[in-house]
């Protein structure tokens, strides 16, 4: 028997994330009201951090700044180039006054549905990677707690191993019923947590899934017979429906939806497409040099020692803010370029017009990753004439089309255009809206419409009778 021994070597790819790389992940997810929050608690906490006299609230102003960042490169910007005088007491009486300017300013917000699944995502054993993954699944939730894509779509394919991990772990968080595809599947979700099992789950699914407009049309008979229930048992079915939460992310603050500040705008002006970022609402950032020369200043002491490490720290701290902060308006920038050019007719002729494009393709074009661009993208807002929407509308699917490719926003506009064209008509089934919308080059399926219009939140033909 030979028992020679055998050398081997393997490559294995591993992602190591710092902490300073998961601040930066973050600080991408945030909208400008949490990022807000986010800036006045590190001006109350760290001394180092500056905000200049002449800040200007300016819409236009990240785009002229950034240019002049660019010509003179990155770092320039930690330095403040503001001269004070040397009595302290009356530069902190001039830092104290626009500190708290600022943070009488910046909206207190309340737990958002996100911040409360992350905390408890980072109460779990994972490594890198699933963390990874648990984070970009849960800030791609809306405020209800579902999924506006699929989630196969959101996470990368060298990840994919750890989705059916996470996801079973997320639907499992307070409040249960999240990380559903939509609030039929989240009741289901929410009867399994309690308890609910074999055939009675298969009842209360069909229940859900194909049975409650009819039960809205009392029509409990065709229900019971459907199911294979005597109504009893139907009743107590339905009782039960009654206890769950359809929508259960909206205990929770929904950040943007309630108070909505765009980030950007791409609006006409003389017929022109015209792209502003807006960074109004926060201070163009800097470190206090007056602190910063503290470091030199403390002696060889024990005491000044641990002084001069602490001043150090939070110098450190500082400018790893304001570069997170930078290359987040700057991500945000270029994805609102790319969304200028590839979704022009949408900005000049409206919703009908939004074109397929994938977050995968855009990350492509301005050379990050697609989850990058996956987080620039969560909880923003951009100001259109058409209204101020999620910048993650903008990003769409494609449905089959003869011709042409139409995204899954633009169908569902559609439908939503020709249901009102026939209101005070007889009201149209799904399949003759399918058909309606084959007759214009755009192939969609009976049950795809229905879904759709699910979406919609417009009822069923047969609830809708005549409008």
């Amino acid at each position: 028997m030979d028992f020679s021994a055998q050398l081997s070597l393997s490559q294995k790819q591993q992602l190591k994330l710092s902490p300073q790389m998961l601040q930066s992940f973050e600080l991408m997810t945030l909208p400008l009201t949490e990022l807000q929050q986010r800036v006045k608690n590190e001006i109350e906490s760290n001394p180092a951090l500056e905000i200049p006299s002449s800040w200007e609230v300016s819409y236009e102003r990240f785009a002229q700044q950034k240019q002049q960042k660019e010509s003179r490169g990155i770092d320039d910007s930690y330095s403040d180039s503001s001269s004070y005088g040397s009595d302290r007491s009356g530069y902190d009486s001039e830092a104290s006054d626009r500190r708290q300017k600022f943070m009488e300013n910046a909206l207190s917000s309340e737990e958002t549905l996100q911040e409360h699944l992350l905390s408890q995502l980072g109460c779990e054993p994972l490594n890198e990677e699933e963390y990874v993954v648990g984070e970009l699944l849960i800030t791609n939730l809306d405020a209800n707690g579902f999924f506006t894509e699929e989630p196969e779509v959101l996470v990368p394919e060298h990840f994919q191993e750890h989705l059916p991990k996470l996801l079973t772990i997320i639907r499992q968080f307070d409040p249960t019923g999240v990380g559903a595809k939509d609030w039929r599947e989240s009741l289901i979700l929410q009867a399994e947590s309690k308890g609910m099992r074999g055939e009675e789950l298969a009842r209360f699914s069909e229940l859900v899934r194909d049975n409650l407009e009819l039960m809205r049309a009392n029509k409990q008979t065709q229900v019971a017979k459907n199911l294979g229930v005597g109504i009893d048992e139907l009743e107590d079915l339905w009782n039960f429906l009654k206890t769950l939460t359809p929508f259960p992310g909206q205990g929770f603050s929904s950040g943007p939806e309630q108070y909505v500040i765009p980030d950007v705008s791409i609006k006409q002006e003389g017929g022109e497409l015209v792209l502003k970022m807006n960074d109004s609402s926060l201070p163009d950032l800097r470190i206090n040099t007056e602190f910063e020369q503290l470091a030199q200043e403390v002696g060889a002491a024990d005491e000044a020692k641990k002084a001069q490490q602490y001043i150090n720290q939070q110098i450190k701290s500082a400018n790893e803010l304001i570069f997170q902060i930078q290359v987040r308006n700057q991500t945000l920038y270029k994805v609102a370029q790319v969304l200028l050019r590839e979704q022009r007719d949408f900005f000049l002729l409206g919703p009908q017009y939004l074109k397929p494009l994938t977050q995968k393709s855009v990350a492509q074009e301005i050379g990050v990753h697609e989850t990058t661009v996956s987080r620039i993208s969560t909880a923003k807002w951009i100001d259109t004439d058409w209204g101020i929407i999620p910048i993650k509308k903008l990003f769409s699917s494609s449905v089959g089309a003869d011709g042409a490719e139409h995204s899954k926003q633009a169908v569902k506009e559609i439908i939503r255009q020709i249901l009102e064209a026939h209101e005070g008509k007889k009201a149209l089934s799904d399949q003759k809206i399918s058909n309606l919308l084959k007759e214009r080059g755009i192939s969609v399926a009976r049950r795809t419409v229905a879904k759709y219009r699910n979406e919609l939140n417009i009822d069923p033909s047969f609830i809708r009778g005549n409008d």
